[in-house]
């Protein structure tokens, strides 16, 4: 991590005084933590860290900020990822983010994007569920994915065997942009998508 992130899972985090929240303005406070946030953060944690009571007060904020980034053409903006909010980049921009090497790539086969595709619309679901709609073998998919923390082991089904099923992350949610799994595009809407964004996932990150 580095000098100056924070990790939202740390409980040592204090609380600020009030006193301390007074001495700028919470649109401030919110855009710094935001920024400095290697993950999305919901109200509560936002809450915990700057110490404003009002958890209502802070959607409002959000959406000032955005208000302001588009009045004044920011590159960035807040989005609703993963059940919180996150500081991202603009997608236009992500041709010179990429030349400027500042984003980690997540280079995901067709075979495992399927299979993580099966996980996402299908779970709780077994390996032996995913192999029977792939009809091969998904042991290195899975494996490739776990190690990824795209999926994770969510518990085992009540059948004979008592096998593993698995299910998406929050980690999912944060690389592709979504909220929640409510808004995983429609199987008609997948041809939109291009042989490139099918087979490469790149995210930003602040290495």
């Amino acid at each position: 991590m580095e000098n100056g992130a924070f990790d939202p899972r740390d409980n040592n985090l204090g609380s600020s005084s009030d006193d301390e929240v007074k001495e700028t303005s919470l649109s401030q406070i919110v855009e710094a933590i935001l920024f400095s946030s290697q993950q999305s953060l919901t109200v509560p944690q936002i809450k915990k860290i700057t110490g404003i009571k009002e958890g209502g007060t802070i959607p409002s904020i959000i959406t000032e900020l955005n208000e302001f980034y588009t009045k004044h053409n920011r590159a960035f903006s807040i989005h609703k990822v993963a059940g919180g909010y996150q500081l991202r980049t603009n997608t236009n921009f992500q041709k010179w983010i990429r030349k400027g090497r500042i984003l980690k790539p997540i280079q995901l086969s067709p075979a495992v994007m399927e299979t993580l595709a099966i996980v996402s619309y299908q779970q709780p679901v077994t390996r032996a569920e995913i192999e029977d709609i792939r009809t091969v073998d998904a042991t290195y998919a899975l494996r490739s994915l776990l190690d990824k923390k795209l999926i994770k082991i969510t518990g085992r089904k009540e059948v004979a065997g008592r096998p593993i099923l698995y299910g998406t992350t929050k980690y999912f949610l944060e690389v592709f942009g979504f909220d929640s799994l409510d808004d995983l595009p429609r199987p008609e809407d997948f041809d939109i998508m291009s042989k490139e964004e099918i087979e490469s996932v790149v995210i930003e990150t602040k290495d």
